[in-house]
């Protein structure tokens, strides 16, 4: 990801601004947040889901895949001028910390507002707060949409992107409104998508039912793992509501993806999960459908019946447990490579902790 386009941005309004941080208490204009999430995952496949052995794929060994700690930065350095950041750690680089994203958040209006720099990318319900696992219900965000880290799925939301968006939000009575206009490119390990454009629109309820609709384009270069991408348009269309009313606890969201005219990259996927809370506890079940280059001579077919449930062990920390069930119809899905059986297991147990 390109770093040094947020750091461009923020050093001279952070040079200018300086005196105000100075002047004020610094307490009053930085805010600190941090979350921390152990996972422990294991299939009954010697075959790796959702990457590679010994890659952050989860396999019969097992492993702590998805396990990660971080925190936030806020700088408010004026009263229409932020600066947002985020440090993180995986267990996949040995909780090294690098900088995941910054921007600065610019106040145009009471409704319009301008974002510069290493954005989180706006598509997907969770996904820009995706890595604070004490947030949604799940170990992780269901893999069949949340999957831009491996390239055996659809690809359809991404990590963060550099360039510029304007937002606007507007209260409605019970309804708050918002939108997304954004461009950019997206800096990835094994490829990068130029010319990034894209829309998401929001629609809130009373804090209770969340509705949101996105698309998003751009052009494929430097792939280095399916290099028959290079040159193509990524094209995503997605759909999502998400809701918690008396107790019921509920999230859908529906993906296509396609990659210029290859076939065999043209994806749809969607997932559904019902919850319904009972005090300190969540249970709750999930289902995943993964469909990739139907129309080819080699498609790929998956779905996912996962149960779960969740226990708000103490303020801020979460206790998850998951087992799955999963059924590769054709392919290998979101495995690595086909595997032994088309029925296959998965369990899952995790502490999600915010701070």
């Amino acid at each position: 990801m390109n770093k040094k386009l947020a750091i461009t941005l923020a050093t001279p309004l952070l040079v200018v601004s300086s005196y105000q941080l100075q002047a004020a208490d610094w307490t009053d204009k930085v805010k600190l947040n941090g979350f921390a999430n152990a996972i422990y995952q294991k299939t009954d496949e010697s075959v790796a889901l959702h990457g590679a052995s010994g890659e952050g794929g989860i396999d019969d060994r097992g492993n702590f895949t998805g396990s990660s700690a971080g925190f936030n930065i806020t700088a408010e350095i004026n009263e229409r001028v932020t600066l947002y950041t985020q440090m993180q750690g995986t267990h996949e680089n040995r909780y090294a910390m690098h900088l995941d994203w910054a921007f600065i958040d610019i106040e145009l209006s009471e409704s319009f507002s301008l974002r510069a720099g290493n954005i989180k990318f706006p598509v997907g319900l969770v996904n820009e707060y995706i890595d604070v696992g004490y947030l949604y219900p799940w170990l992780q965000a269901p893999r069949v949409i949340y999957s831009d880290k491996v390239p055996n799925g659809p690809q359809a939301v991404r990590d963060s992107y550099s360039g510029a968006s304007l937002l606007y939000s507007e209260s409605y009575g019970d309804w708050v409104l918002g939108a997304d206009l954004y461009a950019g490119e997206v800096k990835m390990e094994s490829a990068d998508v130029r010319e990034t454009k894209g829309l998401t629109l929001r629609a809130d309820w009373n804090d209770q039912v969340q509705v949101q609709a996105s698309t998003y384009n751009g052009l494929m270069e430097n792939a280095t793992t399916l290099t028959q991408m290079n040159g193509k348009k990524h094209e995503v269309t997605t759909v999502g509501v998400k809701g918690d009313i008396n107790n019921i606890v509920f999230y859908s969201e529906h993906a296509n993806v396609k990659m210029g005219t290859l076939a065999n990259m043209k994806a749809q996927t969607w997932y559904v999960s019902v919850g319904y809370r009972i005090g300190k506890w969540l249970p709750i079940v999930t289902y995943e459908d993964f469909e990739q280059g139907m129309s080819t001579a080699t498609p790929q077919q998956q779905n996912f019946t996962t149960l779960g449930v969740r226990y708000e062990l103490m303020p801020n920390t979460a206790l998850k447990a998951e087992y799955s069930s999963i059924k590769t119809d054709a392919g290998a899905g979101m495995f690595d490579s086909v595997p032994s059986s088309n029925s296959s297991n998965r369990f899952g147990l995790g502490l999600s902790v915010m701070f």
